[in-house]
């Protein structure tokens, strides 16, 4: 009886102790997903040269909306820019919205899941508005800018003008598919090497790879105290 005794205490003991070291090692890594997300959350969705830029655009386009209304060569490019700059900053921004709410006391498993999905969705973002962009910002900004700052409508002064803009256009709409077919072909094979991923890091932004390295700090941390 005795000897069952002093195991039934020894197990209680070791219990106790295990919910103690749990406890310990729950706050630790509290206190550094604390430290590391404090410079997480000191960035913005945009920093203040690119958020002057943005507002700049915007109020840029507006104007150039209100003076060329009625004037559908000008009008309809700059309506399409606009709409184009204020969905990428809005975009922006609800992306960071859910890189904030990410829950860092969730298992690291659950974390790299939810960050690993925020990366692919910024990437496939970052590629439809380069693809969509690449259209936008060639020709049709050159004839918002021409006439937001002369006064001039482009397509308005020769057939020349509208041939070379639309051909322009076609080639831009033909790319779509051929740069969508590389991404899907070169895409796996880059985003292995080294290479690869610090081009993918720079474009799904540096916050979501410094949150990225908090999950593995957590994990290693998580590692040693087992």
């Amino acid at each position: 009886m005795e000897l069952e005794d002093h195991k039934a205490e020894w197990d209680k003991r070791d219990e106790a102790l295990q919910r103690t070291l749990q406890t310990q090692t729950a706050l630790l890594r509290g206190m550094v997903a604390e430290r590391e997300l404090r410079k997480l959350r000191s960035h913005g969705a945009m920093n203040a040269f690119e958020l002057i830029v943005y507002i700049g655009f915007i109020l840029l386009f507006g104007a150039t909306l209100a003076s060329s209304w009625g004037r559908w060569t000008v009008f309809v490019p700059t309506l399409l820019l606009d709409v184009w700059t204020i969905a990428m900053g809005a975009i922006t921004f609800a992306e960071r919205a859910r890189l904030r709410a990410v829950d860092f006391s969730a298992p690291v498993l659950d974390i790299q899941k939810q960050l690993s999905a925020l990366r692919t969705e910024r990437a496939r973002a970052f590629q439809w508005a380069f693809l969509t962009g690449q259209i936008l910002w060639w020709t049709p900004f050159f004839l918002v800018i021409f006439w937001a700052l002369l006064r001039v409508d482009l397509l308005a002064m020769s057939a020349f003008m509208r041939s070379f803009v639309a051909i322009n256009i076609a080639v831009g709409l033909m790319l779509i598919p051929v740069l969508l077919w590389a991404a899907n072909m070169l895409g796996p094979r880059l985003a292995k090497s080294n290479i690869g991923r610090s081009v993918l890091d720079s474009v799904t932004g540096r916050d979501l790879a410094e949150a990225r390295a908090i999950a593995q700090r957590l994990a290693r941390f998580e590692a040693e105290a087992a």
